[in-house]
Order: C-alpha cells, then sequence, then structure tokens
C-alpha cells in the first residue's frame, strides 16, 4: 500500500482506529501496573567490626582478626535470628525480609554456586518486600549491607535497623557466654544509610513499550484485513480476460 491509500483506509475505517487507540491505552495501563510491583529503592549502610578499643586507632593492635571476624558475621547475618531482631527495631514483620546469595560486586570473591537446600529458601523469599544482602570486604573489617525495597525511604528505614539488631543479637550471645568486656567485639556503624531510587523511568518505559506494541500490532492487522478483503479472487482474475476477448470477437461479428 501507499502512503495516500493507507491513510484513506484508516480514515475509512477511523471508529476500529480508534478502538485500537482505547486498546493500546489499556495495554499501557497494564504495563504501568506490572512496573509498579517491581521494587524500586535500594539502601546501602556499611557496618565496621572493630575492638572496644578501636584497632583502627591503635597502630599496636592488628586488623586482620576482625576481618575474619566481619567475614563470620556477614554469613550470620543473613540468619533467621538477626532478621528477627532487624525486623523488629524496623517495625516490620519478619516475613517481609528476606536474605539471600550468593554475594556479588565488591564480593565477588565470596561468589559460589547456591546449593539446591539453599535455593529452595530462597525462592520461598522472591514475594518477600525487602530483600537484604551482607556482603564482608576481603581486606577490610567492614560488612557491607544492601537492602532493595519498594520505596528508597522505606529502604533506608530498614537499612538504618541492620545496626541495632545485629547489635542486639550479638549482645545476647555475649551474656549468654559471659565475655568479658575487654574481649567483646563492637559493631560500629560508618555513616547513615545511602537510599536512592533505582529504574525511576522503567514504568514510563514499559508504559510506552506496551501502547507502541499494541498499536502498531492493530494498525498493521487492520491494513492486512483491508488489503486481503480488497485483492480480487483467483476466479475473478481469471474471468477477466475472458469477458474481453468475446467482447471483441462480438464486435468483430457484428462488423
Amino acid at each position: 500500500m501507499e502512503l495516500a491509500e493507507i491513510l484513506r483506509t484508516l480514515w475509512s475505517r477511523r471508529l476500529v482506529v480508534a478502538l485500537i487507540f482505547v486498546l493500546a491505552g489499556g495495554a499501557a495501563f497494564g504495563a504501568g501496573r506490572l512496573a509498579r510491583s517491581t521494587s524500586t529503592g535500594t539502601a546501602t549502610v556499611q557496618i565496621l567490626v572493630d575492638s572496644p578499643q578501636s584497632a583502627l586507632a591503635d597502630l599496636l593492635q592488628s586488623t586482620a582478626p576482625l576481618t575474619t571476624r566481619a567475614a563470620l558475621l556477614a554469613q550470620v547475618m543473613a540468619s533467621e535470628a538477626v532478621l528477627e531482631e532487624v525486623a523488629a527495631t524496623a517495625g516490620v514483620p519478619v516475613g517481609e525480609l528476606t536474605a539471600q546469595g550468593p554475594y556479588g560486586g565488591s564480593g565477588q570473591a565470596l561468589d559460589v554456586i547456591t546449593p539446591s537446600e539453599a535455593r529452595a529458601s530462597q525462592l520461598l523469599g522472591e514475594r518477600a518486600s525487602y530483600r537484604l544482602t551482607f556482603v564482608a570486604q576481603p581486606e577490610e573489617p567492614i560488612v557491607t549491607a544492601s537492602v532493595q525495597g519498594p520505596t528508597a525511604v522505606a529502604a533506608g528505614h530498614v537499612a538504618e535497623a541492620v545496626l541495632p539488631g545485629v547489635q542486639r543479637y550479638v549482645a545476647t550471645l555475649q551474656k549468654q557466654g559471659a565475655t568479658k568486656p575487654a574481649r567483646r567485639v563492637t559493631i560500629r556503624q560508618l555513616g547513615p544509610a545511602q537510599a536512592g531510587t533505582v529504574n525511576s523511568s522503567s514504568r514510563k518505559a514499559l508504559m510506552a513499550v506496551g501502547a507502541v506494541g499494541a498499536l502498531l500490532f492493530g494498525l498493521l492487522s487492520l491494513l492486512g484485513f483491508e488489503s486481503l478483503r480488497r485483492k480480487p479472487s483467483a476466479d475473478e482474475e481469471a474471468e477477466e480476460p475472458s469477458y474481453e476477448h468475446d467482447h471483441e470477437r462480438d464486435l468483430a461479428a457484428v462488423g
């Protein structure tokens, strides 16, 4: 079809075209609803594993044992017991929190294949509103806690609850083990949680893709149907030459 013919076809079927535009708007709305259900907030906070006298401030103290302790603590922080303390501090149901691996980013050295039993637990937590990841720095006594949540504010709120939750859990262990104060590990937070919005434009992009896709599909289907409907059938094409031939023969006979 040429452009002029396409425009005439669309104008002659303007009611159908209007319906296609309405359906495209519905597709955009549905895509927007789908994008709204995904997490759009993230927050990170760094936890320092230190000694009561602060190994960072004392040149005579080695931070190597604290680095090993931080790697162990990162694993423990993903346990159900610590998540319960974090949830209680944040004021959210513990079922809304899940911690899962494998590790990535700066903790790529800790990345391992997830066992089937652990992966089963991860699948159960796919619908949780908040996903927490704890990564120990390979050469520093620091654990980076990352929280993904429905909004940046919500993710930051849960991230700020990580330190108090971990402190209460460790304090319980120290009390149960009657650990002397001079030998107790000290957990500090390095600044406030850094929160932000991720995939902020994904909803608009998904809505645009849904609308354009539905619009193109509808218009192309309409043009294809009209093209087939206007195309003469094989029988009609075969009859036309025969009719012209008979007409010419009749004129010759009259002459």
